[in-house]
């Protein structure tokens, strides 16, 4: 691979696309990738066992298409057809080569250089299971809210979508204990302020799904009370991955699930504070926020 054309992202209106390089690097992510596959594979089981052969999205393969390969050599030509969605000409050209170089030309799979946030399904041939994990802790930066937007308003509601659900929460990180020593558990959800999901995006009674292509998320406060805040040092954002029902990527389990500092309490705070958050869309995506301090009698 060429490195120094590879480590180039590329810059949307609705977020960034990996460069080839650092997309490949997600290999590394073990945890993760290990999560994804057992979710992508219960889910799979699940559709294969009403019906055949299904149909599986897959956007932002990356140059390996990591997350569905096992699967191709897995199951046989003729129970599941593939389309790969990705929008980066080098990562595209790359997997194309992979595949090639796999013997898997036989398969059916559709190989998109396309970008995914504004990718038409065709009604005729809707997917069966969508997969995307083009996302950052937090869900900053990269596609993934537009990706799944744009996916989930074109198809029924039976379609699986990979992750599950993904939260967002404004949380609290203990005092006193080294960045190296630190796990789940010295991490405290406050409240959820953010959730990509089927239900909580396009909920059933939603009619005007077909053209919800313009979407303003919900407004969240969030109040800490100055008497919750002892003890802790830190505010975060905190994210929690449900890949797909019993497959989880818990706090700090992964490079997504790393908790973002916003904020640091001050050992003398008298004060309680409110957090406004509300997640944004526009070529650097994330989780807006804005901290103000109240006294007791603000708040009352």
């Amino acid at each position: 691979m060429d490195t120094e054309k590879g480590r180039n992202d590329i810059e949307f209106e609705n977020g960034k696309a990996l460069g080839t390089y650092w997309a490949a690097l997600c290999l590394d992510g073990l945890l993760r990738t290990r999560q994804f596959i057992r979710g992508i594979n219960e889910a799979i089981k699940e559709k294969t066992n009403n019906k055949k052969p299904i149909h599986i999205l897959y956007a932002g393969t990356g140059p390996f298409a990591t997350l569905i390969l096992p699967f191709i050599f897995r199951y046989s030509k003729q129970d599941i057809k593939y389309t790969f969605l990705e929008i980066n000409p080098f990562s595209f050209k790359l997997l194309k080569n992979v595949i090639l170089k796999l013997g898997l030309e036989e398969y059916n799979i559709s190989l998109i250089n396309s970008d995914a946030t504004k990718y038409q399904v065709d009604s005729k041939n809707e997917p069966d299971i969508i997969i995307s994990e083009t996302m950052q802790n937090a869900l900053a930066k990269e596609q993934q809210v537009p990706i799944f937007l744009n996916l989930m308003r074109q198809v029924k509601n039976e379609t699986i979508f990979i992750p599950e659900k993904i939260n967002l929460f404004i949380g609290l990180k203990k005092a006193e204990i080294p960045l190296e020593e630190i796990q789940s558990k010295d991490y405290k959800k406050e409240m959820k302020v953010f959730e990509v999901s089927k239900e909580s995006m396009f909920p059933s009674n939603n009619l005007n799904k077909a053209t919800a292509t313009e979407v303003s998320f919900t407004k969240k406060q969030t109040i800490i009370r100055n008497e919750k805040l002892k003890g802790f040092n830190q505010i975060v954002i905190i994210t929690e991955i449900q890949v797909y029902k019993n497959e989880k990527i818990e706090i700090n389990e992964s490079g997504l699930t790393t908790p973002l500092f916003i904020k640091d309490i001050p050992n003398d705070l008298k004060s309680s504070i409110s957090i406004d958050t509300q997640y944004i869309i526009s070529s650097e995506p994330k989780l807006e926020y804005k901290i103000t301090y109240h006294t007791p009698n603000q708040l009352a």
